[in-house]
């Protein structure tokens, strides 16, 4: 677990400087109008994207990790192969989906000749971006956490950062299509270069004749999970497009960024725990998990709560630092997002044990109650009062759903995850590593 928890925060952390860099190249480089259709397009992708790995991205970290546990790799390797299939398959469907309607969509929906003009770009975006975020999770599911660290979001913001710095080093003018062309090129090597490790690592496992029959009944409720809470947490930029200017879209967008720093430490956490709340529940042992979701909930939400601090002293001054004049109007905006991000971490991971504790329908009925509520409102927020209605929205939805799964993870599994911190364990455990160096 220390293992794993050091190569996630490493890959975290260059995730975290990469697309802080990235976010700021990006509105030094384009003009405001072109710095919200990018971020448009690039919610919108990770929306149809999720929406075409079928929840396969959490029933792979799950089918792996029980199957290994009970001693079936053939099994584990089963489970990969046939989330790749079944993700290829939809991905490129809905890839060639878009590019019948995207023209469409962008003129008539976003009234936006910008996201217009990058159909083509956008449809080879989901396919590239499905297999960019599936092929982490399967290592995480073999508990190889530094592979999933460097194949996730580090790699690809690392690269998209040193792209963007050459553009503007050189200073070559820039619009949005080469941009996105630059962002997808680097996400396609990268889902090439993972895919091929993937394939040597599980090749030695052999073959599995009863494969994985029970993959899609898993991955169906997870979907439905995972797609309310995306859409929930990225459908503000979007309905954001379609109310209000290009304008307005990019100062939320920052802030919106910015804020999302709080949400590191719990970022971290899933990247471990996910394959551990697995094994913990496998083997029955309730008493274990609730002691880790506690004290993990409590480690978060500290974390969390020391950002919020710095943040609300300094958040106008250091949009203007990072970003511009302009975006220093999204002020207030990030202290309401900022204050939504501390929420979700002192949440824990209550919706994460759901999923992979076997309750996933569960977790599927409250996300989608709780996406129907945000998104309405969110709607009403964006046209009635622009960014700032819609951050106090996003804040009230993200506040139902940590309560709401908070009591009902204590009525399916019998256990509480409200913040605590362990020292009667934490003095044992550094009691007994001194004993044993002593020894």
């Amino acid at each position: 677990m220390l293992s794993g928890l050091g190569w996630s925060t490493a890959g975290r952390f260059a995730a975290l400087l990469g697309g802080a860099a990235a976010n700021v190249l990006i509105a030094r480089l384009l003009q405001p109008s072109d710095v919200g259709a990018y971020f448009v397009i690039v919610n919108l992708v990770s929306i149809l994207a999720l929406t075409s790995m079928l929840g396969l991205n959490q029933a792979v970290v799950r089918g792996v990790s029980e199957a290994m546990t009970r001693g079936r790799p053939a099994a584990a390797g089963a489970v990969v192969r046939k989330a790749v299939r079944f993700t290829a398959v939809a991905s490129v469907t809905l890839g060639l989906g878009f590019l019948l309607v995207g023209h469409m969509i962008g003129r008539h929906v976003f009234g936006s000749a910008a996201i217009a003009g990058a159909t083509v770009w956008i449809a080879l975006f989901i396919p590239v971006t499905a297999f960019r975020l599936l092929v982490p999770e399967a290592f995480r599911g073999f508990n190889d956490i530094k592979w999933a660290s460097i194949f996730g979001d580090a790699a690809t913001n690392v690269t998209l950062v040193l792209a963007l710095a050459a553009i503007a080093v050189g200073g070559w003018n820039t619009d949005l299509t080469p941009v996105l062309a630059i962002t997808v090129g680097l996400s396609a090597v990268l889902v090439v270069a993972s895919g091929t490790r993937l394939h040597g690592k599980i090749t030695p496992l052999g073959v599995d004749p009863a494969g994985a029959p029970s993959l899609l009944r898993i991955a169906l409720p997870l979907l439905a999970a995972n797609l309310s809470w995306t859409l929930m947490v990225q459908i503000d930029t979007i309905l954001l497009g379609i109310f209000r200017s290009g304008g307005e879209v990019a100062f939320y967008v920052v802030g919106s960024r910015l804020a999302s720093l709080l949400l590191v430490p719990l970022l971290i956490g899933i990247s471990v725990l996910a394959p551990l709340i697995t094994k913990l529940w496998a083997e029955r042992r309730l008493p274990d998990l609730e002691r880790l979701l506690r004290a993990t909930s409590a480690a978060t939400g500290l974390a969390s709560g020391v950002g919020l601090l710095v943040l609300a002293l300094v958040g106008p001054w250091a949009l203007t630092l990072l970003f511009g004049d302009y975006y220093r109007r999204g002020g207030t905006v990030l202290l309401v997002l900022a204050v939504s991000c501390f929420l979700t971490s002192m949440g824990g991971y209550t919706g994460l044990a759901l999923m992979m504790a076997g309750e996933q329908v569960a977790a599927m009925l409250i996300t989608v109650f709780v996406a129907v509520v945000t998104i309405t409102g969110t709607a009403v927020a964006a046209n009635a009062a622009g960014a700032l209605g819609v951050a106090i929205a996003m804040a009230c939805g993200v506040s139902l759903q940590n309560i709401l799964t908070f009591f009902v993870l204590r009525a399916r599994l019998g256990i509480w995850v409200y913040p605590y911190v362990p020292l009667r364990e934490i003095r044992g455990a550094f009691a007994r590593l001194a004993s044993a160096r002593n020894a």
